[in-house]
């Protein structure tokens, strides 16, 4: 029997998987601030682990977003496995999305990996993992128009939980305002630790939902809050881990200064380093939005 599980971002990693801004009709207008973005994040992303872009592959894509429509990286009986879903922009909000489509079985060529593909409709920024068989996600981005129809959640989640090691899966009823993802969990909700999530203001009720989730499996469940920015739909929920780094998106406001020292209390063994992500937000995203972790 076949062990499946994916492993928390935390985790030692391989690489760091990103896609160029090559969409002219998105970055055109804003062309020198994204180029000079990328080139600060693959610099800072390289002083802690290797970078791969799909760009010097010659895997083409559609637009930057890789997260979502990049691979799912599982280990199955301790072996690195990936995982594809069927991408189509967001409930197709925003075509063309077919090259993107394309993207993990490519990788997965190029990495000589098994490959299973899935027929579901499933980004990766929709799904929030602890390493454990734990996992978060978001009723609108499973479920509703130009996404999966309802009538088939249960065997949705059955091959969700089978094909990503799912071993509990808590569904909240909605993600942030403005987030033309349907609202992904990676802009509200992230787990710190096994036992530990960091969420966004405003969100009381989801809030006592996770604490009473978590508390089912550990003890000291602990989930903390931090508050948005001024910039919908910018999150400090979109952070990225590194091997000994964590990059926080920042926003230059005020709240910044606050993101910076609760992960600095939080992770008091990892270098904390802010990114300004000002220009990608325009797109409606940010750091974990624009890249996938490789695990070692």
């Amino acid at each position: 029997m076949n062990e499946i599980r994916y492993p928390a971002e935390w985790e030692n990693q391989a690489a760091t998987w990103l896609a160029l801004p090559v969409n002219e009709q998105n970055w055109a207008p804003r062309r020198e601030q994204i180029d000079a973005f990328y080139s600060k994040l693959i610099e800072t992303i390289s002083r802690f682990q290797p970078v791969k872009i799909l760009d010097n592959l010659q895997i083409p894509h559609d637009d930057i977003w890789i997260r979502d429509y990049g691979p799912f990286f599982v280990k199955c009986n301790g072996k690195l496995n990936a995982v594809s879903y069927e991408f189509n922009a967001w409930g197709e909000k925003f075509p063309p999305w077919d090259l993107d489509n394309t993207v993990p079985k490519k990788i997965a060529e190029f990495m000589d990996i098994p490959l299973k593909e899935e027929p579901w409709i499933l980004e990766g920024g929709a799904m929030e993992f602890n390493g454990d068989g734990l996992c978060l996600t978001t009723a609108p981005c499973l479920f509703g128009k130009n996404r999966n129809p309802i009538e088939q959640k249960n065997k949705l989640l059955k091959d969700m939980q089978n094909s990503l090691g799912i071993k509990s899966l808590k569904i909240l009823p909605r993600g942030l305002d403005g987030d033309h993802t349907d609202g992904h969990i990676d802009n509200l909700a992230r787990f710190v630790a096994k036992n530990h999530v960091v969420m966004a203001a405003g969100f009381e009720q989801e809030k006592e939902e996770i604490e009473a989730w978590l508390s089912e499996h550990y003890e000291n469940a602990k989930v903390d809050i931090l508050p948005l920015p001024p910039h919908t739909p910018a999150s400090y929920a979109n952070f990225i881990f590194t091997n000994g780094g964590l990059l926080i998106p920042i926003y230059n406001c005020k709240s910044d200064f606050l993101a910076l020292e609760y992960f600095k209390n939080v992770f008091s063994n990892r270098e904390i380093i802010g990114i300004d992500c000002t220009t990608p937000i325009e797109e409606g995203g940010s750091l974990h939005c624009l890249s996938k972790q490789e695990p070692l």
